[in-house]
């Protein structure tokens, strides 16, 4: 090779290393120029997809609001007399109690659980279904009806129910007192129309010639309760709502269902055997207006003054309420020697509403055991008795 050929490939060799970096160079331009677009757009997009920050001081408001649970009041039991609470105690009384002397509470407590599976205990302020008690609200409801002029306690069932059997024979002072004759209808499970219980009730047979004899009966209040409704255009339980609960203060009282709005029930119990149950109550519309009601000790003491003092009637339609017939049995209570009382027993319950007949004492038993103690009535005497050799120190 001669020596100009071989100069000529040292050129070409210099020349190749001196374009190797700039071909590197516009190789990484030309990639540059291609991957600027996509990784803008790529992040345009994620900006325009990225969520806005949280506002927290909005969250945690809201959260506040949402887990927010209902305050349960709190309750405190009074115990100013002693001799008596002990002797519940001595008892194994499962309830609540108010006593009140004097326009002063000396007891308005619990007794027991008002849920044996929880232990949870009974208190003041513990609602309990109060049975046939629930006459005397709607006794005092047609005694108001009266008063207004829409209806006469005397006059006889067929001006309001035409249809009803042996209508023209019964009044209302009849179905009042349990003087009409007509039984005792069947209370089940099953929830029932208003018009066809009473239907049911019609079915049955007289048992004596009305304003004969007496026979205690929860069908009569339930054609009372209906006949309320057919006057007022109202639901029974707004209308005594209105008309009874409001106007004697009751703030834990009403009918049915509702009490398991309450913050603080019981449930009801029956020992059988060594065992302790929870019996099935009747549906509430089979106890209509004769078993429906649910209240506190300390409710049913307001409604007790109320109606003694005149609040929810006049004293002349009071005397006619007050005054019995039969039995013993004035409008939805008993007259007793010193006192005048109602009771009521619904499966699971046993309870017992007392005041005396000068209006200083009332005793207020409400158990939710039915046959945990053999007497209220014994108890209730008892109680009495205690309060008049109760020392200055308690009241």
């Amino acid at each position: 090779m001669t020596e100009f050929r071989k100069e000529q490939l040292r050129t070409t060799k210099r020349r190749r290393r001196k374009l190797k970096p700039i071909a590197k160079l516009i190789l990484f331009l030309l990639v540059i120029a291609v991957a600027i677009p996509i990784i803008s757009k790529f992040f345009h997009h994620s900006e325009a997809v990225k969520p806005k920050a949280p506002d927290t001081a909005h969250t945690s408001a809201v959260n506040k609001q949402t887990s927010k649970k209902p305050e349960v009041p709190k309750v405190e039991d009074i115990n100013n007399a002693p001799s008596i609470d002990q002797y519940l105690k001595s008892l194994n009384f499962n309830g609540s109690v108010l006593v009140v002397k004097n326009g002063t509470v000396l007891l308005n407590k619990g007794y027991g659980y008002a849920d044996m599976e929880t232990k949870r205990a009974n208190n003041s302020a513990t609602v309990f279904y109060i049975g046939s008690i629930t006459k005397v609200f709607i006794s005092t409801a047609i005694m108001q009806l009266q008063e207004k002029g829409l209806l006469n306690i005397h006059d006889p069932l067929s001006k309001y129910i035409p249809d009803f059997p042996n209508a023209n024979k019964i009044t209302l002072y009849h179905l009042l007192t349990h003087t009409s004759g007509i039984p005792e209808h069947d209370e089940t499970t099953e929830p029932i129309s208003h018009d066809d219980l009473i239907k049911k009730i019609a079915k049955g047979h007289l048992r004596f010639r009305p304003g004969t004899g007496w026979l205690y009966s929860d069908s009569n209040y339930s054609i009372l309760g209906y006949i309320i409704e057919q006057l007022t255009n109202e639901p029974l339980d707004q209308y005594v709502k209105k008309n009874v609960f409001a106007k004697a203060g009751l703030t834990h009282t009403g009918f049915g269902t509702t009490f398991n709005q309450e913050p603080y029930q019981a449930k009801g119990y029956k020992i059988k055997g060594n065992q302790m149950i929870s019996p099935t109550l009747p549906d509430m519309s089979e106890l209509f207006a004769c078993g429906d009601i649910y209240t506190t000790p300390y409710d049913m003491y307001l409604f007790d003054k109320a109606l003694y003092s005149g609040k929810l009637m006049s004293q002349e339609s009071l005397k006619q309420f007050f005054t019995p017939f039969k039995h013993n049995y004035a409008l939805g209570l008993y007259r007793d020697p010193g006192s005048y009382s109602d009771h009521g027993v619904l499966p699971g319950w046993n309870v017992l509403n007392s005041f005396s007949r000068s209006g200083n004492i009332y005793v207020v038993l409400f158990s939710n055991i039915q046959n945990g103690v053999k007497s209220l009535g014994v108890v209730n005497n008892e109680i009495y008795m205690l309060l008049r050799h109760i020392k200055a120190g308690e009241m």
